[in-house]
């Protein structure tokens, strides 16, 4: 294997390197990575593109997009895990390979292809929040400390040895994009000399403890479901974590089925709303919850048009008065 930047006689060698990469997170260290001269990507491994809502024209992913501009090659892998894809991956003949924000699981195979295996950069501070969604995790949780873990992949679910960590004190307001955009930014800094000294065989990676460790799971739409016993300072970190997916609603029994709440914001003053009831008080739409109460500031009704929740409330007046009151 070509050791990262080695200089022989003045001439200066590249590591022969493939990216695995999808998200949005993954771009601002693969851009890192693809203009420094030690490394040479020989391809850029990602989901092929996927029309967004029905009727809509397929977008690629995000790090298609960076690829393609930078002239990049690109392979759209829709299962890595087939024997046909393996197979093309492995043909590219890369010395190495980093990943982030992939979204598939790298079959063991491909994890022994490379002498130094697969390099993952991980948006959470492992063991915590392993697994495919550890941005909402770490809002939901309250985390006052997350960031960037380095890690060589093994086949488990972000279980491999850490070779790096990066800590960031998140804003206690900060949504999960704006945190991904963070931690992508935070993610870049330095990844070149770290991957260069681990394909050197310089660097080191420490098992993870076994203490600590906690797994995140794929969202769904139901995962933002808030509820007549949803906790206030729980909703409210829900929407913050929720955004842009799986967003956050509500259901209102006998007037709509879902009400995705776009925009919210806590009730100062403490306003006296019970637990699920709704209330238009000095034209602001409020949800009463356990701990506290929420102003609704925008909302779009299933199938409807974003507006204010006072405008909903007056739409539905009549409805409110009587039935007034979320799901469970």
């Amino acid at each position: 294997m070509h050791s990262a930047a080695r200089c022989c006689e003045g001439i200066v060698t590249s590591s022969r390197l493939i990216l695995f990469g999808s998200g949005g997170f993954a771009v601002p260290s693969f851009r890192a990575i693809a203009t420094d001269p030690r490394f040479e990507i020989v391809a850029v491994v990602t989901a092929p593109p996927r029309a967004a809502g029905r009727g809509g024209a397929p977008s690629p992913t995000p790090v298609d997009s960076w690829a393609s501009t930078a002239g990049l090659q690109v392979a759209h892998v829709a299962k890595v895990r087939d024997a046909a894809e393996v197979a093309r991956i492995q043909r590219f003949g890369a010395e190495g390979a980093l990943l982030a924000d992939f979204g598939q699981i790298i079959p063991k195979v491909l994890l022994d292809h490379y002498p130094r295996g697969i390099v993952n950069l991980h948006p959470s501070l492992l063991p915590r929040h392993r697994g495919s969604s550890p941005i909402p995790a770490t809002i939901l949780a309250g985390d006052r400390e997350t960031g960037v873990s380095t890690i060589v992949m093994d086949q488990g679910v972000d279980t491999g040895p850490i070779i790096a960590v990066q800590h960031l004190r998140p804003r206690l307001d900060i949504t999960a994009s704006e945190l991904e955009e963070e931690l992508a930014e935070l993610a870049a800094v330095g990844i070149a000399d770290r991957l260069a000294a681990w394909l050197q065989g310089s660097g080191s990676a420490v098992p993870q403890s076994v203490e600590g460790a906690t797994l995140s799971t794929r969202l769904s739409r139901a995962d933002g479901r808030v509820g007549a016993q949803t906790p206030c300072e729980t909703a409210l970190r829900m929407w913050r974590a929720y955004q842009p997916w799986p967003g956050v609603w509500i259901e209102i029994p006998g007037i709509v089925e879902r009400l995705i709440l776009s925009s919210v914001s806590l009730a100062e003053g403490g306003p006296t709303v019970a637990p699920g009831d709704l209330e238009l008080r000095d034209g602001a739409l409020l949800l009463g919850l356990p701990g506290g109460a929420i102003r609704l500031d925008r909302v779009i009704p299933a199938g409807g048009k974003s507006m204010s929740g006072a405008e909903f409330a007056r739409g539905r007046q009549a409805e409110l008065a009587t039935r007034g009151r979320i799901a469970e």
